[in-house]
């Protein structure tokens, strides 16, 4: 028998008639005509190929083969309320999957706390969240391997869409006791002659600070540098100097160092970035949501 010759209508009706026991009770659930529902019910018995109902003093029985069909029926139809339940969650946003990827600053406290704060309105979505460098995140995204990224870099491949989420200028990160502990501010000035902890050499935070104390004219004493910003957090907790880091690394650093303003402001972008051919998803967009919340607490 070709799926074909069955529709769910006559599926319905059969359904609501072992339900019921009767046709006028079946029509009233289905809200048809009792006519309507003795065609239904005859058009599957010749469907099916064998009788459905026997007539005995006035009553509908279904025989042994209408009760083997009405439990596939009840899995089927149980199948289709499951379906109907996952869309309403979708809907709903209760559901889902997102993928999220960051850079190495974002990853230790930012994405965590965006995540958290997420989860507690979308408690049925899983979410993945991805620590890479740039490069490779922006790969993802251009790969739809990742629903979106969060990241400093101006440009991107021609499948990724970028969009300015903000630009926050670097904060001055020193030992606790340090003499520029004392300060409102700590100025370019202020660090002649100080221990200075680096971002690797060759990277772009570390060329844009080089260029400024040269162009200011200062000169600090460099040794350890690291690629990691949470890295640069720990050496200076350890006393090995000071450094300027990224605003987000400087709010979840506070705790352990002395995070202070500096000047003259050196600003660092954040951009989000998604496939450039699909519109954005629901879910995508409530994670941004929490995103920007929480980097407007950095003003």
């Amino acid at each position: 028998m070709p799926v074909s010759e069955l529709s769910i209508r006559q599926v319905e009706a059969f359904r609501a008639l072992m339900q019921w026991r009767t046709v006028t009770r079946a029509a009233r659930a289905l809200g048809i005509s009792q006519p309507a529902v003795s065609r239904l019910v005859a058009d599957f018995e010749a469907s099916v190929g064998f009788a459905l109902f026997e007539r005995a003093r006035g009553r509908l029985l279904p025989t042994g083969e209408a009760h083997a069909l009405h439990a596939e029926v009840e899995r089927a139809f149980s199948g289709l309320e499951r379906v109907v339940q996952a869309a309403a969650q979708i809907r709903e946003q209760r559901r889902g999957v997102l993928c999220v990827a960051g850079a190495p600053e974002l990853g230790p406290d930012f994405l965590p706390r965006v995540s958290a704060a997420f989860a507690q309105e979308h408690a049925g979505v899983d979410v993945t969240l991805l620590t890479l460098e740039p490069a490779l995140a922006l790969e993802r995204v251009a790969a739809e391997r990742c629903d979106l990224a969060l990241v400093g870099e101006e440009a991107a491949p021609r499948a990724v869409r970028l969009e300015r989420l903000g630009q926050w200028p670097m904060r001055c990160i020193v030992p606790r006791g340090h003499r520029l502990a004392r300060k409102r501010a700590i100025g370019a000035t202020d660090c002649e002659g100080e221990r200075f902890v680096s971002y690797a050499a060759g990277t772009h935070a570390r060329l844009r600070i080089d260029r400024l104390f040269s162009e200011c004219g200062v000169t600090r004493l460099t040794g350890v540098e690291t690629d990691l910003a949470q890295a640069l957090v720990t050496l200076v907790e350890a006393g090995m100097g000071i450094a300027l880091v990224d605003p987000l690394t400087a709010a979840g650093a506070s705790a352990r160092v002395v995070v202070k303003r500096f000047v003259p402001e050196l600003e660092v972008p954040l951009n989000v970035a998604r496939y450039a051919q699909r519109d954005a998803a629901p879910l995508a967009e409530a994670f941004l949501r929490h995103a920007r919340a929480a980097l407007a607490r950095l003003r």
